[in-house]
């Protein structure tokens, strides 16, 4: 009920410092940099906080997929079946404590695409 009034975008400020949300951010850009870097053309990275914030989540993928032409964003197999919500991005997946039971979970799988 308190995230329906809220609304998922404020959380992160309710719960995190600026500053450490942002520091968390720039960890985060760098840690999912580095693991696409190490993917083979047409392997996948799962990229997954157990935050609810959307900095740490939608907005990290969001910005990678500004840096990087050959990432794309592809929908998690079975995820029609999992006890979660859709995220702000199409494909990704948001798990709360309504709708599956746990503490928090996101999930974007992302794809490397082949050089063009």
């Amino acid at each position: 009920a308190k995230f329906s009034r809220w609304g998922w975008g404020s959380i992160g400020d309710r719960l995190l410092p600026e500053e450490r949300l942002a520091s968390l951010q720039t960890l985060q850009r760098g840690l999912l940099r580095n693991g696409f870097r190490h993917l083979k053309e047409g392997g996948t990275l799962v990229y997954s906080t157990c935050s609810f914030a959307q900095a740490q989540n939608e907005d990290v993928v969001a910005w990678f997929l500004k840096q990087e032409s050959r990432a794309r964003v592809e929908a998690v197999p079975g995820a029609e079946q999992l006890p979660a919500a859709p995220g702000f991005l199409q494909h990704t997946l948001r798990f709360d404590p309504a709708t599956s039971q746990t503490s928090g979970l996101f999930i974007a799988r992302l794809t490397k695409l082949a050089i063009p």
